[in-house]
């Protein structure tokens, strides 16, 4: 009797302790609830790490705001953590679990997951940038540096298939003596060769606007751009030309650069004759003979 009295009083014993370590008190989080909330806690601890906030109050701020994705106090984390601080295994497992998480988030960041996945509509739009950093205005008379009415710009940022759009404004007196008269805009390659485009200009005093737009088609570097405001094949003395509002822009796609720069110089495209036409000019002056292509290249003014 007195022996299956000790029995019973041992077994209600373990009883009694398996049951007040299998059940939690209320205020503390199930384990799976812990694991995920300690996983969130390694990571923001994480990056605030890396990068510092200037005081206390706001690294609160990003603890509270945990919190609050959790749909949990600051007194229930407490409570469950000195819970789980009581029973080692179950510490032991939940931090397993953690560890495991971590690792898992490591892996993804590695194989770009959780890189932002932009739609083409978005990821493929062009930029515009500015790239002429001169004075946009010029006066030339027969007493100025003529040689000024030619540029030349290096970037070596510029890359294949990037659009230039050069554009100015030009007025041209009617007593100038420059003879078959032009403007042109050029890509020079790193393989020495050279695209260009070229324009009839006119010497009526009426201000007009030119524009050039010319796409880089060589699988090559480009070296340098080059042109003209006004250039021609003879000049007899007399020069009088203003030239105002002058840009010069880069249309590209920000995205594409790094996978075109691992084609340079691996495919040679021929240049087909559409690459030689003029460009258009963007607003026609009334009454102005339809731009075409000068007969051969011309001489600049030196």
């Amino acid at each position: 009797m007195f022996k299956k009295t000790i029995s019973y009083l041992l077994f209600c014993y373990i009883f009694f302790q398996f049951f007040a370590c299998g059940n939690r008190p209320d205020g503390v989080l199930n384990q799976r609830d812990m694991k995920d909330f300690l996983t969130d806690l390694h990571l923001l601890d994480a990056v605030l790490d890396e990068k510092p906030l200037a005081n206390e109050r706001e690294r609160a701020y990003y603890y509270n705001a945990l919190l609050l994705k959790h749909s949990i106090t600051k007194a229930e984390f407490d409570s469950s953590l000195v819970y789980y601080t009581k029973n080692p295994k179950l510490f032991e497992r939940i931090y397993s679990g953690v560890v495991k998480d971590l690792e898992k988030f490591q892996s993804e960041v590695h194989e770009g997951k959780y890189f932002p996945v932009l739609p083409d509509s978005i990821r493929l739009k062009p930029l515009e940038q500015e790239i002429w950093s001169r004075s946009i205005a010029y006066h030339f008379t027969k007493d100025s540096l003529r040689q000024q009415t030619t540029f030349s710009i290096r970037n070596y940022s510029l890359m294949t298939k990037d659009i230039y759009l050069l554009r100015f404004l030009l007025r041209v007196a009617p007593q100038d003596s420059s003879k078959n008269a032009y403007a042109a805009l050029k890509i020079h390659y790193a393989d020495g060769k050279v695209d260009s485009l070229t324009h009839k200009t006119y010497n009526d005093s009426v201000l007009r606007r030119y524009a050039f737009r010319f796409r880089a088609s060589r699988n090559v570097s480009i070296d340098s751009l080059s042109g003209v405001f006004y250039g021609s094949s003879r000049y007899a003395g007399v020069f009088n030309v203003k030239v105002d509002s002058i840009s010069l822009k880069r249309v590209y796609v920000p995205a594409l650069q790094d996978s075109l720069r691992l084609h340079l110089d691996t495919v040679k495209v021929k240049v087909k004759a559409a690459d030689t036409v003029p460009a258009a000019i963007e607003s026609k002056p009334k009454n102005i003979p339809k731009p075409g292509k000068l007969k051969k290249e011309r001489k600049l003014i030196q």
